[in-house]
């Protein structure tokens, strides 16, 4: 009894040495948070702030090189920042928005480049204290709306949801 009580202590040592506070606060808070446009709201090390939304449009891109949407494209403007203490990477795969009726969308990479081309920064590693800007893209349907979104620092987090309209 007293091996299986060590290990279980050794064990959570390793978690926390390894995630930190952030992996008990992430099983404590699983209900997500609910904010609106323009307030911050973090998951994990990663402060989101959602600018604006814009949708029915039928191309991204520019002259040279572009893309045209299946049905439409939304384009969610956004800031992200570092508040942890590693370099940390924004997924927009780990972004999803939902329509009125429970919908899920998931994000449009190949769209999302091209509305990226010029803010570089968004698309690589963020440094602790640093803040990006960039554009999440979605191909919705046509007659389809975004009224939230679930924005992720990790795969594993619960995440926080932003309400849109």
């Amino acid at each position: 009894m007293a091996a299986l009580l060590s290990c279980c202590c050794v064990a959570a040592a390793v978690i926390v040495l390894t995630w930190g506070p952030d992996f008990y606060t992430g099983l404590r808070d699983r209900k997500p948070r609910v904010v609106g446009l323009d307030q911050p709201a973090r998951d994990g090390d990663l402060e989101f702030r959602v600018h604006g939304l814009r949708c029915g449009l039928a191309e991204v891109g520019d002259p040279l090189i572009s893309q045209r949407a299946v049905g439409q494209f939304c384009m969610v403007d956004l800031a992200v920042r570092n508040l942890g203490a590693r370099p940390a990477l924004f997924h927009d795969d780990l972004q999803v928005a939902y329509g009125p009726a429970g919908q899920r969308f998931g994000a449009d990479s190949s769209a999302g480049l091209l509305a990226n081309a010029d803010q570089l920064g968004f698309l690589s590693e963020i440094n602790p204290g640093n803040r990006v800007t960039g554009t999440i893209v979605y191909d919705i349907p046509p007659d389809a709306r975004i009224v939230r979104l679930r924005l992720r620092g990790a795969a594993s987090s619960p995440g926080v949801q932003v309400r849109t309209g």
